[in-house]
């Protein structure tokens, strides 16, 4: 079905944009004016009964993908011709597609055609295994990459438009609303997810103590109502009325490559954060308290425990969070944070070691598919693929395990310079 849907998207885009080639804007021969529209697109949204917006998105990635003729006639490839093979294969919805086309329509004028064509065939290759979230992740460090002097200017312009607003409505609730810049929002985001981990941890030993879900236990809060009650534990804390000790196990974490602090250009990112930061802030960030730069392995701590310990160490835990960039199950776009260090060879079953190459980032939810559903996951070939169970795949068929963006866009860079 997804891949019926995504092909008739691109039928649908090649059709808008034949319109839209016709709306000359010279009356009697422009079909969209000629019906009382303003553009092409709103006659699409009409016709298609579609969101005015997936419109503008259809007529635009069939404007970037249809073939194209010389001024004398000769046909031409497409503008992307990338991402219009990625649309004609159906590998590709409109949405990846007009995220990839606004990106490289944005990036086109700073950067090589050589490099343009480079960082289009990457993400038309990407953009089916990583899914949506991750998608928008890798388009932002692949900015970030192409164009380093534009990471300052952007992260300005967001530190800009920070704001908060905290009013009482007329049934006495008191609301918050407010945006922050990625650094700050960072350290904020950091002790939320802290301090919420920490009460469904709380809730998951106690309900394994009771071997029962006990009513009385149980945790009942929501995730939105878990944050606002997060909000207001910083706020007594800040005011002396209460301490909050787990916010000292919390830590954000900015990674940055030695070459570009060494240099000072470049840019940083911060786990749970897409957008990233500049190296003046990764500069300014690394001298904060609750802030680790990833320099694992320094000072001597080991990164392979084998089987003297049986916890991943902090110090693992960003190494393989460096991997991952999250959960590694496909697709699932949980932050570093909100995952637990699995052992890929069990430690108690298959006396599994603690060591880095054994140990693999999972979110609580899939961590309890491996352990529950009969999920495996195996080393080959320098990754990690889950094998479905006989009752999800009878052929278990490998799924490639999730890679961080980081990781990914680092070896686009080094393919590039060694192009």
């Amino acid at each position: 079905m997804g891949g019926l849907a995504r092909a008739a998207e691109a039928v649908a885009s090649a059709c808008a944009a034949e319109l839209a080639a016709r709306c000359t804007g010279v009356p009697g021969d422009d079909p969209a004016r000629d019906r009382g529209y303003a553009n092409p697109a709103r006659l699409v949204a009409d016709t298609t009964r579609t969101p005015v917006r997936d419109a503008y998105a259809l007529v635009a990635v069939g404007a970037a993908t249809a073939l194209r003729s010389s001024f004398a006639g000769e046909p031409l490839p497409p503008r992307f011709a990338h991402l219009a093979a990625g649309l004609t294969s159906a590998e590709l919805g409109l949405d990846a597609a007009e995220r990839i086309r606004r990106f490289l329509d944005r990036v086109a004028p700073r950067v090589e055609p050589v490099t343009l064509e480079a960082a289009e065939r990457f993400l038309v290759e990407q953009a089916a295994s990583v899914g949506p979230e991750r998608l928008g992740q890798l388009i932002k460090l692949l900015e970030a990459h192409l164009d380093p002097d534009g990471v300052r200017p952007r992260e300005d312009e967001l530190r800009a438009r920070r704001g908060l607003r905290i009013w009482e409505d007329a049934a006495g609730m008191v609301n918050v609303r407010g945006a922050l810049d990625p650094v700050n929002g960072a350290t904020l985001k950091a002790a939320v997810d802290g301090l919420v981990g920490a009460e469904l941890h709380r809730a998951r030993d106690a309900r394994h103590r009771q071997h029962a879900d006990d009513p009385r236990i149980a945790e009942h809060r929501s995730i939105a109502q878990l944050n606002a009650d997060a909000l207001v534990d910083l706020a007594r804390h800040a005011l002396g009325c209460a301490a909050v000790p787990t916010l000292r196990q919390t830590t954000v974490v900015v990674r940055a490559d030695a070459e570009a602090l060494l240099t000072e250009r470049g840019h940083g990112t911060i786990d749970g954060i897409e957008q990233p930061v500049s190296i003046a802030s990764v500069r300014a960030l690394v001298t904060a308290a609750g802030i680790a730069p990833l320099f694992v392995g320094e000072g001597g701590e080991p990164l392979q425990l084998g089987r003297s310990a049986r916890l991943f160490s902090a110090a693992q835990k960003l190494a393989l969070a460096d991997r991952d960039g999250g959960c590694a199950w496909p697709h699932c776009s949980r932050p570093p944070s909100h995952t637990e260090a699995h052992h890929i060879a069990w430690w108690h079953r298959d006396d599994g070691r603690t060591d880095l190459d054994n140990g693999i980032l999972l979110c609580s939810h899939h961590h309890h598919r491996v352990h529950d559903d009969g999920w495996r996951i195996v080393v080959r070939d320098g990754g990690r693929w889950f094998i479905p169970p006989p009752h999800v795949d009878p052929h278990g068929t490998p799924i490639a395990a999730n890679t961080s963006t980081d990781r990914r866009v680092g070896l686009l860079a080094r393919a590039m310079a060694a192009a």
